[in-house]
């Protein structure tokens, strides 16, 4: 199938309003937020646990594709755990005329009632399509750049207007899945950014871990179609069960 009749199928399957289909998605082990944080302030740390049991506000950073698709490893565990959000996802990129418009830029979607958990959603715009029309590295690593300057300046404009209190940053290993960029390239540009604006922040950083192989993918954190569950969990993590595979993002 097509990558674009496959994006048409997806999005044309109904979505839970308040329940996951996922049937195995309890945290691994709390979150050490405490542990080998950077002595000078803000930077990325790799940590146990799943990201999907963040503390409550907590923002969930993901990097996405503009055609509005969630449809594989942990963009699909996204679009069942916030079906919501994923609404508001796909709507922002249907409803402009150019979705390539929407490259370097980032969706912050706070929080939905209707949603099972209470976490914002960062949509990076990091290329423009998914599959074998994936932008370039080097493209989605400018893009990853100006995403993320834009996701500082709209946590910043969220504070300072007292409009809601954001908590803790969480993200993926992004754009190293289907993307195909090693992920120390994205870090760099985290740790960067952190550093220029992000004021003393820290970004806590996971890996996923898929019951089940298969390649296939709709953004730059997504791995295999038709597992049974996944979960994010930290690098520094023990050896894994059998028949599971680790998937970078």
């Amino acid at each position: 199938m097509s990558d674009e009749k496959r994006d048409a199928a997806e999005n044309e399957a109904p979505i839970p309003a308040t329940s996951t289909t996922l049937e195995d998605l309890e945290a691994v082990e709390p979150i050490s937020t405490g542990e080998n944080l950077p002595s000078g302030g803000g930077g990325v740390i790799m940590v146990h646990g799943d990201i999907f049991a963040a503390p409550t506000n907590s923002v969930l950073i993901h990097a996405c594709n503009c055609q509005g698709s969630w449809g594989a490893g942990i963009a699909l565990a996204f679009k069942q755990l916030y079906p919501a959000a994923y609404r508001i996802y796909h709507n922002h990129c249907i409803n402009v005329s150019n979705p390539s418009s929407l490259l370097g830029t980032t969706l912050l979607i706070p929080p939905q009632p209707t949603d099972r958990k209470t976490h914002w959603i960062a949509c990076m715009f990091t290329s423009v399509y998914y599959g074998r029309r994936v932008d370039t590295p080097d493209k989605i690593l400018e893009s990853t750049t100006s995403a993320f300057e834009h996701f500082l300046n709209l946590v910043a404009n969220e504070e300072t207007a007292g409009r809601r209190v954001v908590g803790e940053l969480h993200a993926c290993k992004i754009n190293s899945g289907r993307f195909g960029v090693e992920w120390e390239r994205s870090r760099k540009i985290l740790e960067d950014g952190l550093e220029d604006g992000g004021k003393g922040r820290v970004v806590f950083a996971y890996e996923f871990e898929e019951e089940s192989g298969g390649a296939g993918g709709a953004g730059g954190s997504s791995g295999g179609r038709g597992a049974r569950s996944g979960r994010a969990r930290g690098s520094s993590r023990g050896g894994l069960g059998r028949g599971q595979q680790t998937l970078r993002f």
